[in-house]
């Protein structure tokens, strides 16, 4: 997988600045989490008696630091977005006068709506997708710090988290990760034979309708379509089961922290402020770990579109 994506990145020319836009984006949403959970701590802290700060100072300072992070990540977004644009614009012109070079037996061998999934949908997976690359580095920094900084407020309440955290991981991991490369492989093949069978159907409509075969074409296209469903259904039905175990593990989680945290706050281990904290970093976690999960499961999927491009250009 991890070599797929390096041929493809290779080819476009652009590696070293992709790596850089990466870097540049990951640490959002770890900051992101880190400001909200001081906010918190000292906010609740600042309510309690003795509280060494006051309540709009502290509010103050977190008005600051959330602009600056939004700042900084919409103009790195304002500038990653049109770079994957042009990635994929390269990509296409490459495929075009790749193909252009080949035999006229080696472009008539595939049909015309697999050419035609080439240029679009394979193109657009390894830099468009909603979940992809970006979010998957973001999701295992965010992951990193959040768990490290739950590890420095409380190692216990940082134990009870992973408790429920890694199990939702394998399970997503096992049952519907590493599943979704062959579905999307039907996925793509079904759609190609779709496309084909529209494509026959609008082009050929005047000789279809001379011979009397509007009719079989019609059923043709109707079975790919039905076809292209079901693919479609497969991958859906397994980001569904992952989508119902997660407020079992999640909410779970929750609850028994929360009740352990009762107790800590009864006999004075941690703060009130300590523990809302210790909730935003677990929130951290859990998101980040459902952030990596389906970014996984969008790389995975991806794999298939990704190598037929690299074995047209390597042709």
């Amino acid at each position: 997988m991890v070599d797929e994506i390096k041929k493809i990145v290779r080819v476009t020319g652009c590696g070293a600045r992709f790596l850089a836009l990466l870097a540049l984006r990951c640490p959002f949403d770890a900051a992101l989490t880190v400001s909200q959970a001081v906010f918190l701590r000292y906010a609740f802290d600042a309510l309690s008696p003795g509280g060494n700060h006051t309540l709009a100072q502290v509010c103050a300072a977190f008005g600051i630091a959330t602009l600056c992070l939004f700042v900084y990540n919409g103009t790195i977004w304002s500038i990653y977005a049109p770079f994957v644009v042009r990635i994929e614009g390269r990509l296409r012109v490459m495929l075009a006068e790749k193909i252009a070079s080949f035999p006229f037996e080696r472009v008539d061998s595939s049909p015309h709506g697999e050419w035609m999934t080439l240029f679009n949908t394979d193109v657009q997976m390894p830099f468009s997708q909603p979940l992809h690359l970006p979010h998957a580095v973001n999701a295992i920094l965010r992951i990193f710090i959040s768990g490290l900084a739950l590890w420095l407020v409380a190692p216990a309440v940082f134990g009870w988290v992973m408790l429920f955290v890694v199990p939702h991981i394998a399970f997503s991991h096992f049952a519907v990760a590493r599943a979704m490369p062959g579905l999307n492989r039907s996925v793509l093949g079904a759609t190609a034979a779709n496309t084909g069978d529209l494509d026959a159907l609008v082009t050929c409509a005047a000789a279809a309708a001379l011979y009397d075969a509007t009719g079989f074409l019609m059923d043709r296209f109707e079975r790919s379509s039905m076809e292209l469903m079901k693919s479609k259904m497969r991958m859906r039905a397994r980001a569904a089961v992952n989508e119902a175990v997660l407020p079992l593990f999640g909410m779970g989680g929750y609850l028994v922290l929360l009740l352990a945290g009762a107790g800590w706050i009864a006999g004075g281990r941690i703060t009130f402020g300590d523990l809302t904290a210790a909730f935003q970093y677990r929130g951290g976690v859990l998101i980040g770990a459902m952030m990596l999960i389906n970014s996984l499961a969008s790389i995975g999927a991806s794999v298939a579109p990704i190598k037929r491009l690299n074995n047209i250009l390597g042709e």
